[in-house]
């Protein structure tokens, strides 16, 4: 008769004392090392998440299977992460001799899982010191790539990113979870811790690690921060009028002086003007009434004084004096369409010779 296989609702839900039976039992009946100690490193993983404690579960069972079952693969790959159930070192290095040909053999295998190893066995947070009941909740691919969900009750809520997808990692290794012969923890998609508030932990494949400032609310926003964790306001009343102009002039814009920024809100008639005389505009002095303010020339400045209006007029139909030679040209060129038009001229000359030819 074929002994029934334990599913992962029984390996993630029930208590410690019927699994640790429930385990036995198995191995009694069917003697399935490689199942076993899979079953046990499930187990690992539901300590690493949960508030539960499963520490050294099943110790004797451990023992015993990697003592005397015969050496395979699963259990080379899986041993290095049940060392801390042999308490004596005489008989770990009895299993090491069993299950590897040489040290390097083993430490090859120990350096793979050691990443996960590091997390499995961080400490939980205390029950007491919960403040509610959360669980996690991750989505995998199975072998034919199809999304299925898997949810952990009683999860630690201070579990990292980090923690949850090395944990999970393990769990993805195992190959004793099918359904309808298809493997399901093949790889880890999305996994989130929740309560009323859902707390982002791996988003498709990648480990978020997120505050409380950034989880997303569901029904309750995170509580606020208590007083003596917000900053203390800063008092500006205490400031002397230049440490005020100090400060103003130090948050403007890079090449903008304070005089400039005044300018822009008084309208156009302030573009024309200096910013000496803006200022003055813009600023009552003490009296309560305003006075303009002459603008010195600058030293620099070469521009040439300029001209009168009625000045201008005069000087508007001005022209550039001809030259002798100039003159001469205009007079002779005058001359000419003189005679053209006059009798007795050159022209008329030419007309009768052109009579005669004909």
């Amino acid at each position: 008769m074929q002994t029934k296989s334990l599913s992962q609702i029984t390996l993630f839900t029930m208590g410690r004392a019927n699994l640790e039976k429930r385990l036995a039992k198995f191995y009694e009946d069917s003697s399935d090392a490689d199942s076993t100690l899979q079953y046990l490193v499930a187990v690992l993983v539901r300590q690493c998440l949960c508030i539960s404690d499963f520490s050294d579960f099943c110790g004797d069972l451990v023992r015993e299977i990697l003592l005397f079952a015969e050496p395979s693969d699963v259990l080379r790959k899986l041993a290095p992460l049940f060392r801390a159930s042999f308490k004596s070192g005489k008989e770990w290095e009895t299993v090491t001799r069993r299950l590897y040909k040489n040290k390097n053999e083993y430490h090859r295998y120990n350096n793979r899982v050691s990443d996960n190893k590091k997390y499995l066995f961080s400490a939980t947070t205390p029950p007491e010191k919960m403040d509610g009941q959360y669980k996690i909740v991750s989505t995998f691919e199975d072998a034919v790539g199809k999304i299925h969900t898997w949810s952990l009750r009683d999860a630690d809520s201070e579990s990292s990113g980090m923690k949850i997808d090395a944990a999970l990692e393990l769990l993805s290794s195992l190959t004793i979870f099918e359904k309808d012969g298809i493997r399901r923890f093949v790889k880890l998609e999305n996994s989130d811790i929740f309560n009323c508030t859902r707390y982002p932990k791996v988003r498709h494949g990648v480990v978020l690690e997120t505050s409380a400032q950034n989880s997303i609310d569901i029904v309750a926003e995170a509580p606020s921060q208590t007083p003596a964790q917000q900053p203390a306001a800063f008092d500006f009343s205490n400031l002397s009028d230049a440490e005020k102009l100090a400060l103003v002039k130090m948050l403007l814009p890079e090449g903008m002086v304070l005089s400039d920024a005044r300018m822009t809100e008084l309208g156009d008639e302030a573009k024309t003007e200096s910013p000496a005389t803006v200022a003055q505009k813009a600023e009552p002095n003490s009296a309560g009434s305003t006075s303009a303010v002459k603008e010195k020339p600058k030293a620099e400045s070469k521009k040439p004084a300029e001209i009168p209006v009625h000045k201008k007029n005069s000087y508007s139909n001005y022209q550039k004096p001809k030259s002798e030679k100039q003159r001469k040209r205009e007079e002779k060129d005058e001359l000419m369409m003189k005679r053209e038009k006059g009798k007795g001229g050159v022209g008329k000359k030419k007309d009768r010779k052109r009579n005669r030819r004909k």
